[in-house]
């Protein structure tokens, strides 16, 4: 019809994944100078920014020949990461399972989306986290004993793929695009980016896209209070690479890029994720508040036309049974 534009229609639902708006936000950051802006990851098609990578380790792993027709993909995941390869590899034709390593009663909405998609879940509870009061979650930590079952099958099992996404390079890769993405959205200008820390490769993925073109940028880690490793930057020996641990958390560590790392308190987080709901309308999850919580008391040390840039991992969608500052 002419003078007006076009639709564009998509092929797969997999083609909607990246490309994630940036909102500004208004109402949080009224009496201050600098700018705070968020990337709408949970926008992505099953609600947070892991479709990035999962579709990027499928994608790079069908190229390298490890991941073949009539394989199971399997992983261990605090849910997101679960969520994004039982959407995607599901998609693509496999089956999937997948090791959902959380306490308390957070996996609730988790693995029902994941068993929708059609994707097999199981369970499992980590006996020293049963009893934790400080209730925000530590991914890199919890995850553990999943990805010891994951390496065992892997050892004893044909025709199962790993996606081990703690380790994986197209995990970090896939963040290089989200930084291009964000150097793109702020024309070229960012003062402070901030994200949570799970299995780093968001912080790590961006932050090397950043400092290449602005090396003065400050990149900012947001960790859960309750995480019982200690992330001290420059030391890398503290927290070695092996077959369940480490990779990219490790790689962060001596990366250099990295300026400093926060931990904020599960209900902080939550109260922040609140007012996002309430006073800007964007119905994230819980890491969102966490990411936000930090980002405003970065800007409010800046001058007026600066800007700090964060991202809203994942949608509220998944939080409705509890409400919890996980990574």
């Amino acid at each position: 019809m002419k003078g007006k534009e076009k639709m564009k229609v998509i092929n797969s639902v997999l083609d909607l994944i990246g490309n994630t708006p940036m909102v500004k936000l208004n109402r949080l950051t009224r009496d201050i100078k600098a700018k705070v802006f968020v990337k709408l990851e949970y926008l992505n098609p099953s609600g947070s920014l892991k479709d990035r990578i999962a579709l990027e380790m499928i994608e790079q792993a069908e190229k390298d020949g490890v991941l073949k027709p009539d394989y199971t993909i399997i992983e261990s995941s605090t849910g997101n990461t679960g969520i994004a390869l039982s959407l995607v590899g599901v998609m693509k034709g496999y089956k999937v399972h997948i090791y959902e390593t959380m306490p308390h009663k957070f996996t609730a909405e988790r693995r029902k989306i994941m068993e929708n998609f059609g994707a097999q879940t199981s369970v499992i509870t980590p006996e020293d986290y049963k009893e934790i009061k400080e209730k925000s979650i530590d991914g890199a930590a919890v995850e553990v004993p999943g990805r010891q079952i994951c390496l065992e099958r892997e050892k004893t099992e044909k025709n199962v793929w790993w996606a081990r996404q703690f380790s994986n390079s197209a995990n970090v890769k896939a963040h290089n695009k989200t930084g291009k993405e964000i150097l793109a959205q702020t024309n070229g200008k960012v003062d402070v980016f901030v994200a949570a820390m799970g299995t780093c490769g968001t912080l790590l993925g961006v932050a090397q896209v950043l400092k290449k073109e602005l090396p003065n940028v400050r990149i900012v880690g947001v960790r859960p209070a309750s995480a019982k490793i200690q992330y001290v930057l420059g030391r890398p020996d503290l927290f070695p690479k092996t077959n369940v641990s480490g990779g990219i958390v490790t790689e962060m560590l001596e990366s250099g890029l990295v300026n400093e790392i926060v931990r904020i308190k599960d209900e902080d987080a939550v109260n922040m994720t609140h007012r996002l709901w309430k006073e800007e309308g964007l119905f994230a999850g819980v890491s969102s508040g966490a990411n936000v919580l930090v980002a405003i008391n970065e800007a409010k040390r800046l001058k007026e036309g600066a800007k700090v840039v964060t991202v809203l991992p994942d949608h509220g969608d998944r939080y409705l049974t509890e409400e919890h500052f996980i990574t």
